[in-house]
């Protein structure tokens, strides 16, 4: 029996899965960004590259923490952020504790499947659309009988998922190399 077999999957609101879901602190017009050499990842509604547009230096602002994931408002585009970094504009940052490089990869995917039944531009992810949406995600019972979200099921299924591509990516560098 695989991981996903062993998990069971119930629909949670995302304010239940995710501590805290709010705009990008650290947010600035691309056209102001202070150009410089920079450390600091500059995150955009981009679909493409997890929404890393460039890397910028130190601005005015403090750059948004690392291991969060982001939602593009009204491109409804989401990406993990291992790392400190900024942002553009309409950016919604979303933290736990025990989100990770393994568990954002299973939620990432969950988010995007329900954010596809939003409208591109001003009918976008909004935060009040946002709080109101629910995600499938891997559940345990509590003490009390209730379902919560089941962080160690996340991260082991996220984990196996990896495994399971670099396995079959090996497979197939070792047929091509033949």
């Amino acid at each position: 029996m695989t991981v996903y077999e062993e998990l069971r999957f119930a629909p949670m609101l995302i304010t239940d899965v995710f501590d805290t879901m709010k705009a990008s602190q650290a947010w600035y017009d691309k056209n102001k960004v202070k150009k410089s050499d920079g450390q600091y990842s500059y995150v955009s509604r981009s679909g493409s590259t997890n929404g890393l547009e460039g890397v910028i230096g130190k601005q005015d602002r403090d750059p948004n923490a690392g291991n969060a994931i982001t939602i593009g408002v009204d491109t409804q585009t989401v990406g993990y952020q291992p790392v400190p970094f900024y942002t553009s504009q309409n950016i919604q940052v979303l933290r736990h504790p025990r989100l990770n490089a393994s568990s954002s990869t299973v939620l990432i995917t969950v988010v995007e499947t329900q954010l596809r039944k939003f409208s591109w531009g001003g009918n976008g992810a909004t935060l009040g659309r946002l709080k109101a949406t629910r995600i499938m995600v891997p559940v345990t019972t509590n003490d009390d009988g209730d379902d919560v979200v089941d962080w160690d099921g996340i991260d082991q299924y996220g984990r196996w998922l990896a495994a399971q591509v670099d396995h079959r990516a090996s497979q197939v560098l070792g047929e091509a190399l033949c």
